[in-house]
């Protein structure tokens, strides 16, 4: 059954551009209205549906963008919204950016959701299902070098998310992370807490776009193993990002979603990649 949330609750933190501060608050929603987001700080409140075909990759995040009014760093708060089972909810801001919360993780998010109290509506729950598999590929350079990414995604009974971590650098060993997205119980044991992180050399560069947001973000240098909170923190933290990122589709998805050194780019391409062939199927 479709799930929303009882009462109204707050959450707060900075801007990804470290700039200003940032509150979202959850409202409930009815059956069948999906995720919205509402920008209260534009004359008539615009609104902004969570579907693939405003999705777009900024930078170092994902954002929705509707007639030019956008909705930056989705990726934490929609890894929340999923991970606990919430298919409708209003997301109200008081600016264009989500606020960046325990440490470039979701955990804030989900214990606002979890104090609103989640409730069963009564509507079936609507999911996507994949009925073939679908691939998408991207590529980077490190040090000179090129190297490949993919994203798979596979006919599944359920949702089923699968990473692997591998870093040029070798500062971070291979790692892999899979999970079920199946109880919202497992969700905030396994995935909520794993946080976003950056590489040293990359510390400069990060700064000059997040600002003050560095406060919050995990770096990772040589020796780093005993900061983490799991071995393969870092590739739990790239399934939060893929979840929020598939979140996009509106649904949730009944597939098997396999990311290979894969981003918010090709995450966002297998997002449109499905819409579009759900739209082309249709008679």
């Amino acid at each position: 059954m479709q799930k929303s949330i009882k009462n109204s609750v707050q959450c707060s933190g900075t801007s990804i551009t470290g700039e200003i501060q940032s509150t979202v608050t959850f409202y409930p929603s009815p059956p069948d209205s999906g995720v919205v987001f509402v920008r209260d700080d534009l004359q008539g409140k615009t609104e902004i549906e969570c579907v693939a075909q405003y999705a777009q990759t900024d930078s170092r995040w994902t954002s929705l963008v509707k007639n030019n009014n956008r909705i930056e760093h989705t990726e934490h708060i929609l890894a929340a919204i999923t991970g606990l089972g919430i298919d409708n909810i209003k997301v109200h801001l008081n600016s264009p950016h989500i606020p960046v919360v325990s440490q470039f993780s979701c955990k804030d998010f989900v214990d606002a959701l979890l104090r609103a109290e989640i409730i069963t509506q009564p509507k079936p729950k609507r999911f996507i299902t994949l009925t073939k598999p679908q691939w998408v590929f991207d590529s980077f350079y490190y040090n000179g070098q090129r190297y490949d990414s993919m994203l798979i995604a596979l006919p599944a009974a359920e949702p089923t998310y699968t990473y692997l971590l591998d870093y040029p650098s070798k500062k971070l060993p291979t790692q892999l992370a899979h999970y079920k997205l199946t109880t919202a119980l497992d969700f905030v044991t396994e995935l909520s807490s794993a946080r976003s992180y950056i590489m040293d050399e990359e510390f400069d560069l990060v700064k000059n776009l997040i600002g003050n947001a560095m406060d919050q973000c995990l770096v990772i240098s040589e020796g780093t193993g005993h900061q983490l909170r799991w071995e393969n923190e870092p590739a739990r933290h790239k399934l939060v990002d893929l979840i929020g990122d598939i979140t996009t589709l509106g649904h949730p998805v009944k597939g098997h979603f396999i990311g290979i050194r894969s981003g918010h780019k090709t995450n966002i391409k297998m997002s449109k990649k499905i819409m579009m062939d759900m739209e082309s199927d249709l008679p």
